[in-house]
């Protein structure tokens, strides 16, 4: 069997983060309707989109770099661009992911897909409380999908989407157990 030969480079990344604010700037709304005493942060979804527009501001002028690079300044901006609880927690899960790809040129999938672990300690090092909140719930949930699909040595596409699918199900999971609804429906098939 030959391994996925799929890469990611620093201009993927810096898609990936103008996209995900993109979608935020469409979805922020949504999350801030979500039951405050669930997600202890009135305004996730401001925080949220305020942190990842830090992030991608600071990539409005970086040209073609590596991952390792872009993904650097993407944790260091988020970092100081970090709003409210939720914003710092997707803060130390980009701080995270920059971690497991520093010193990388382009990233494999497989190297991509074991940075979300990083990105997961970072986050759950970040919250002293013994509750799990439905962000880190999900994020850890994300993280074991991109994993089981990279072992499975599926195309980079395909194991953002199967990642986003089991997130998609432990925030269903997450939404029940703490009896709070989400309103977007788009993010589930």
């Amino acid at each position: 069997m030959t391994g996925n030969r799929e890469v990611i480079t620093g201009n993927d990344f810096k898609r990936m983060i103008a996209g995900a604010y993109s979608a935020f700037l469409l979805e922020y709304e949504n999350i801030n309707a979500l039951n405050a005493d669930s997600l202890m942060d009135e305004k996730a979804g401001t925080h949220i989109l305020r942190t990842i527009g830090a992030s991608a501001m600071s990539l409005r002028d970086l040209q073609a770099d590596s991952i390792g690079g872009v993904s650097k300044r993407v944790g260091s901006a988020a970092v100081l661009g970090a709003h409210g609880n939720a914003g710092v927690l997707i803060s130390q899960i980009l701080r995270g992911i920059a971690k497991g790809l520093a010193g990388k040129y382009d990233a494999s999938s497989s190297v991509f897909g074991k940075s979300f672990q990083y990105g997961i300690l970072y986050a759950q090092r970040a919250v002293n409380d013994e509750v799990e909140r439905p962000l880190i719930i999900t994020a850890k949930a994300v993280a074991k999908g991109a994993y089981n699909a990279v072992r499975a040595n599926l195309p980079i596409a395909e194991i953002l989407t199967e990642a986003i699918k089991v997130g998609g199900i432990a925030l269903s999971q997450a939404e029940k157990k703490n009896g709070f609804v989400i309103m977007t429906a788009n993010y589930r098939e």
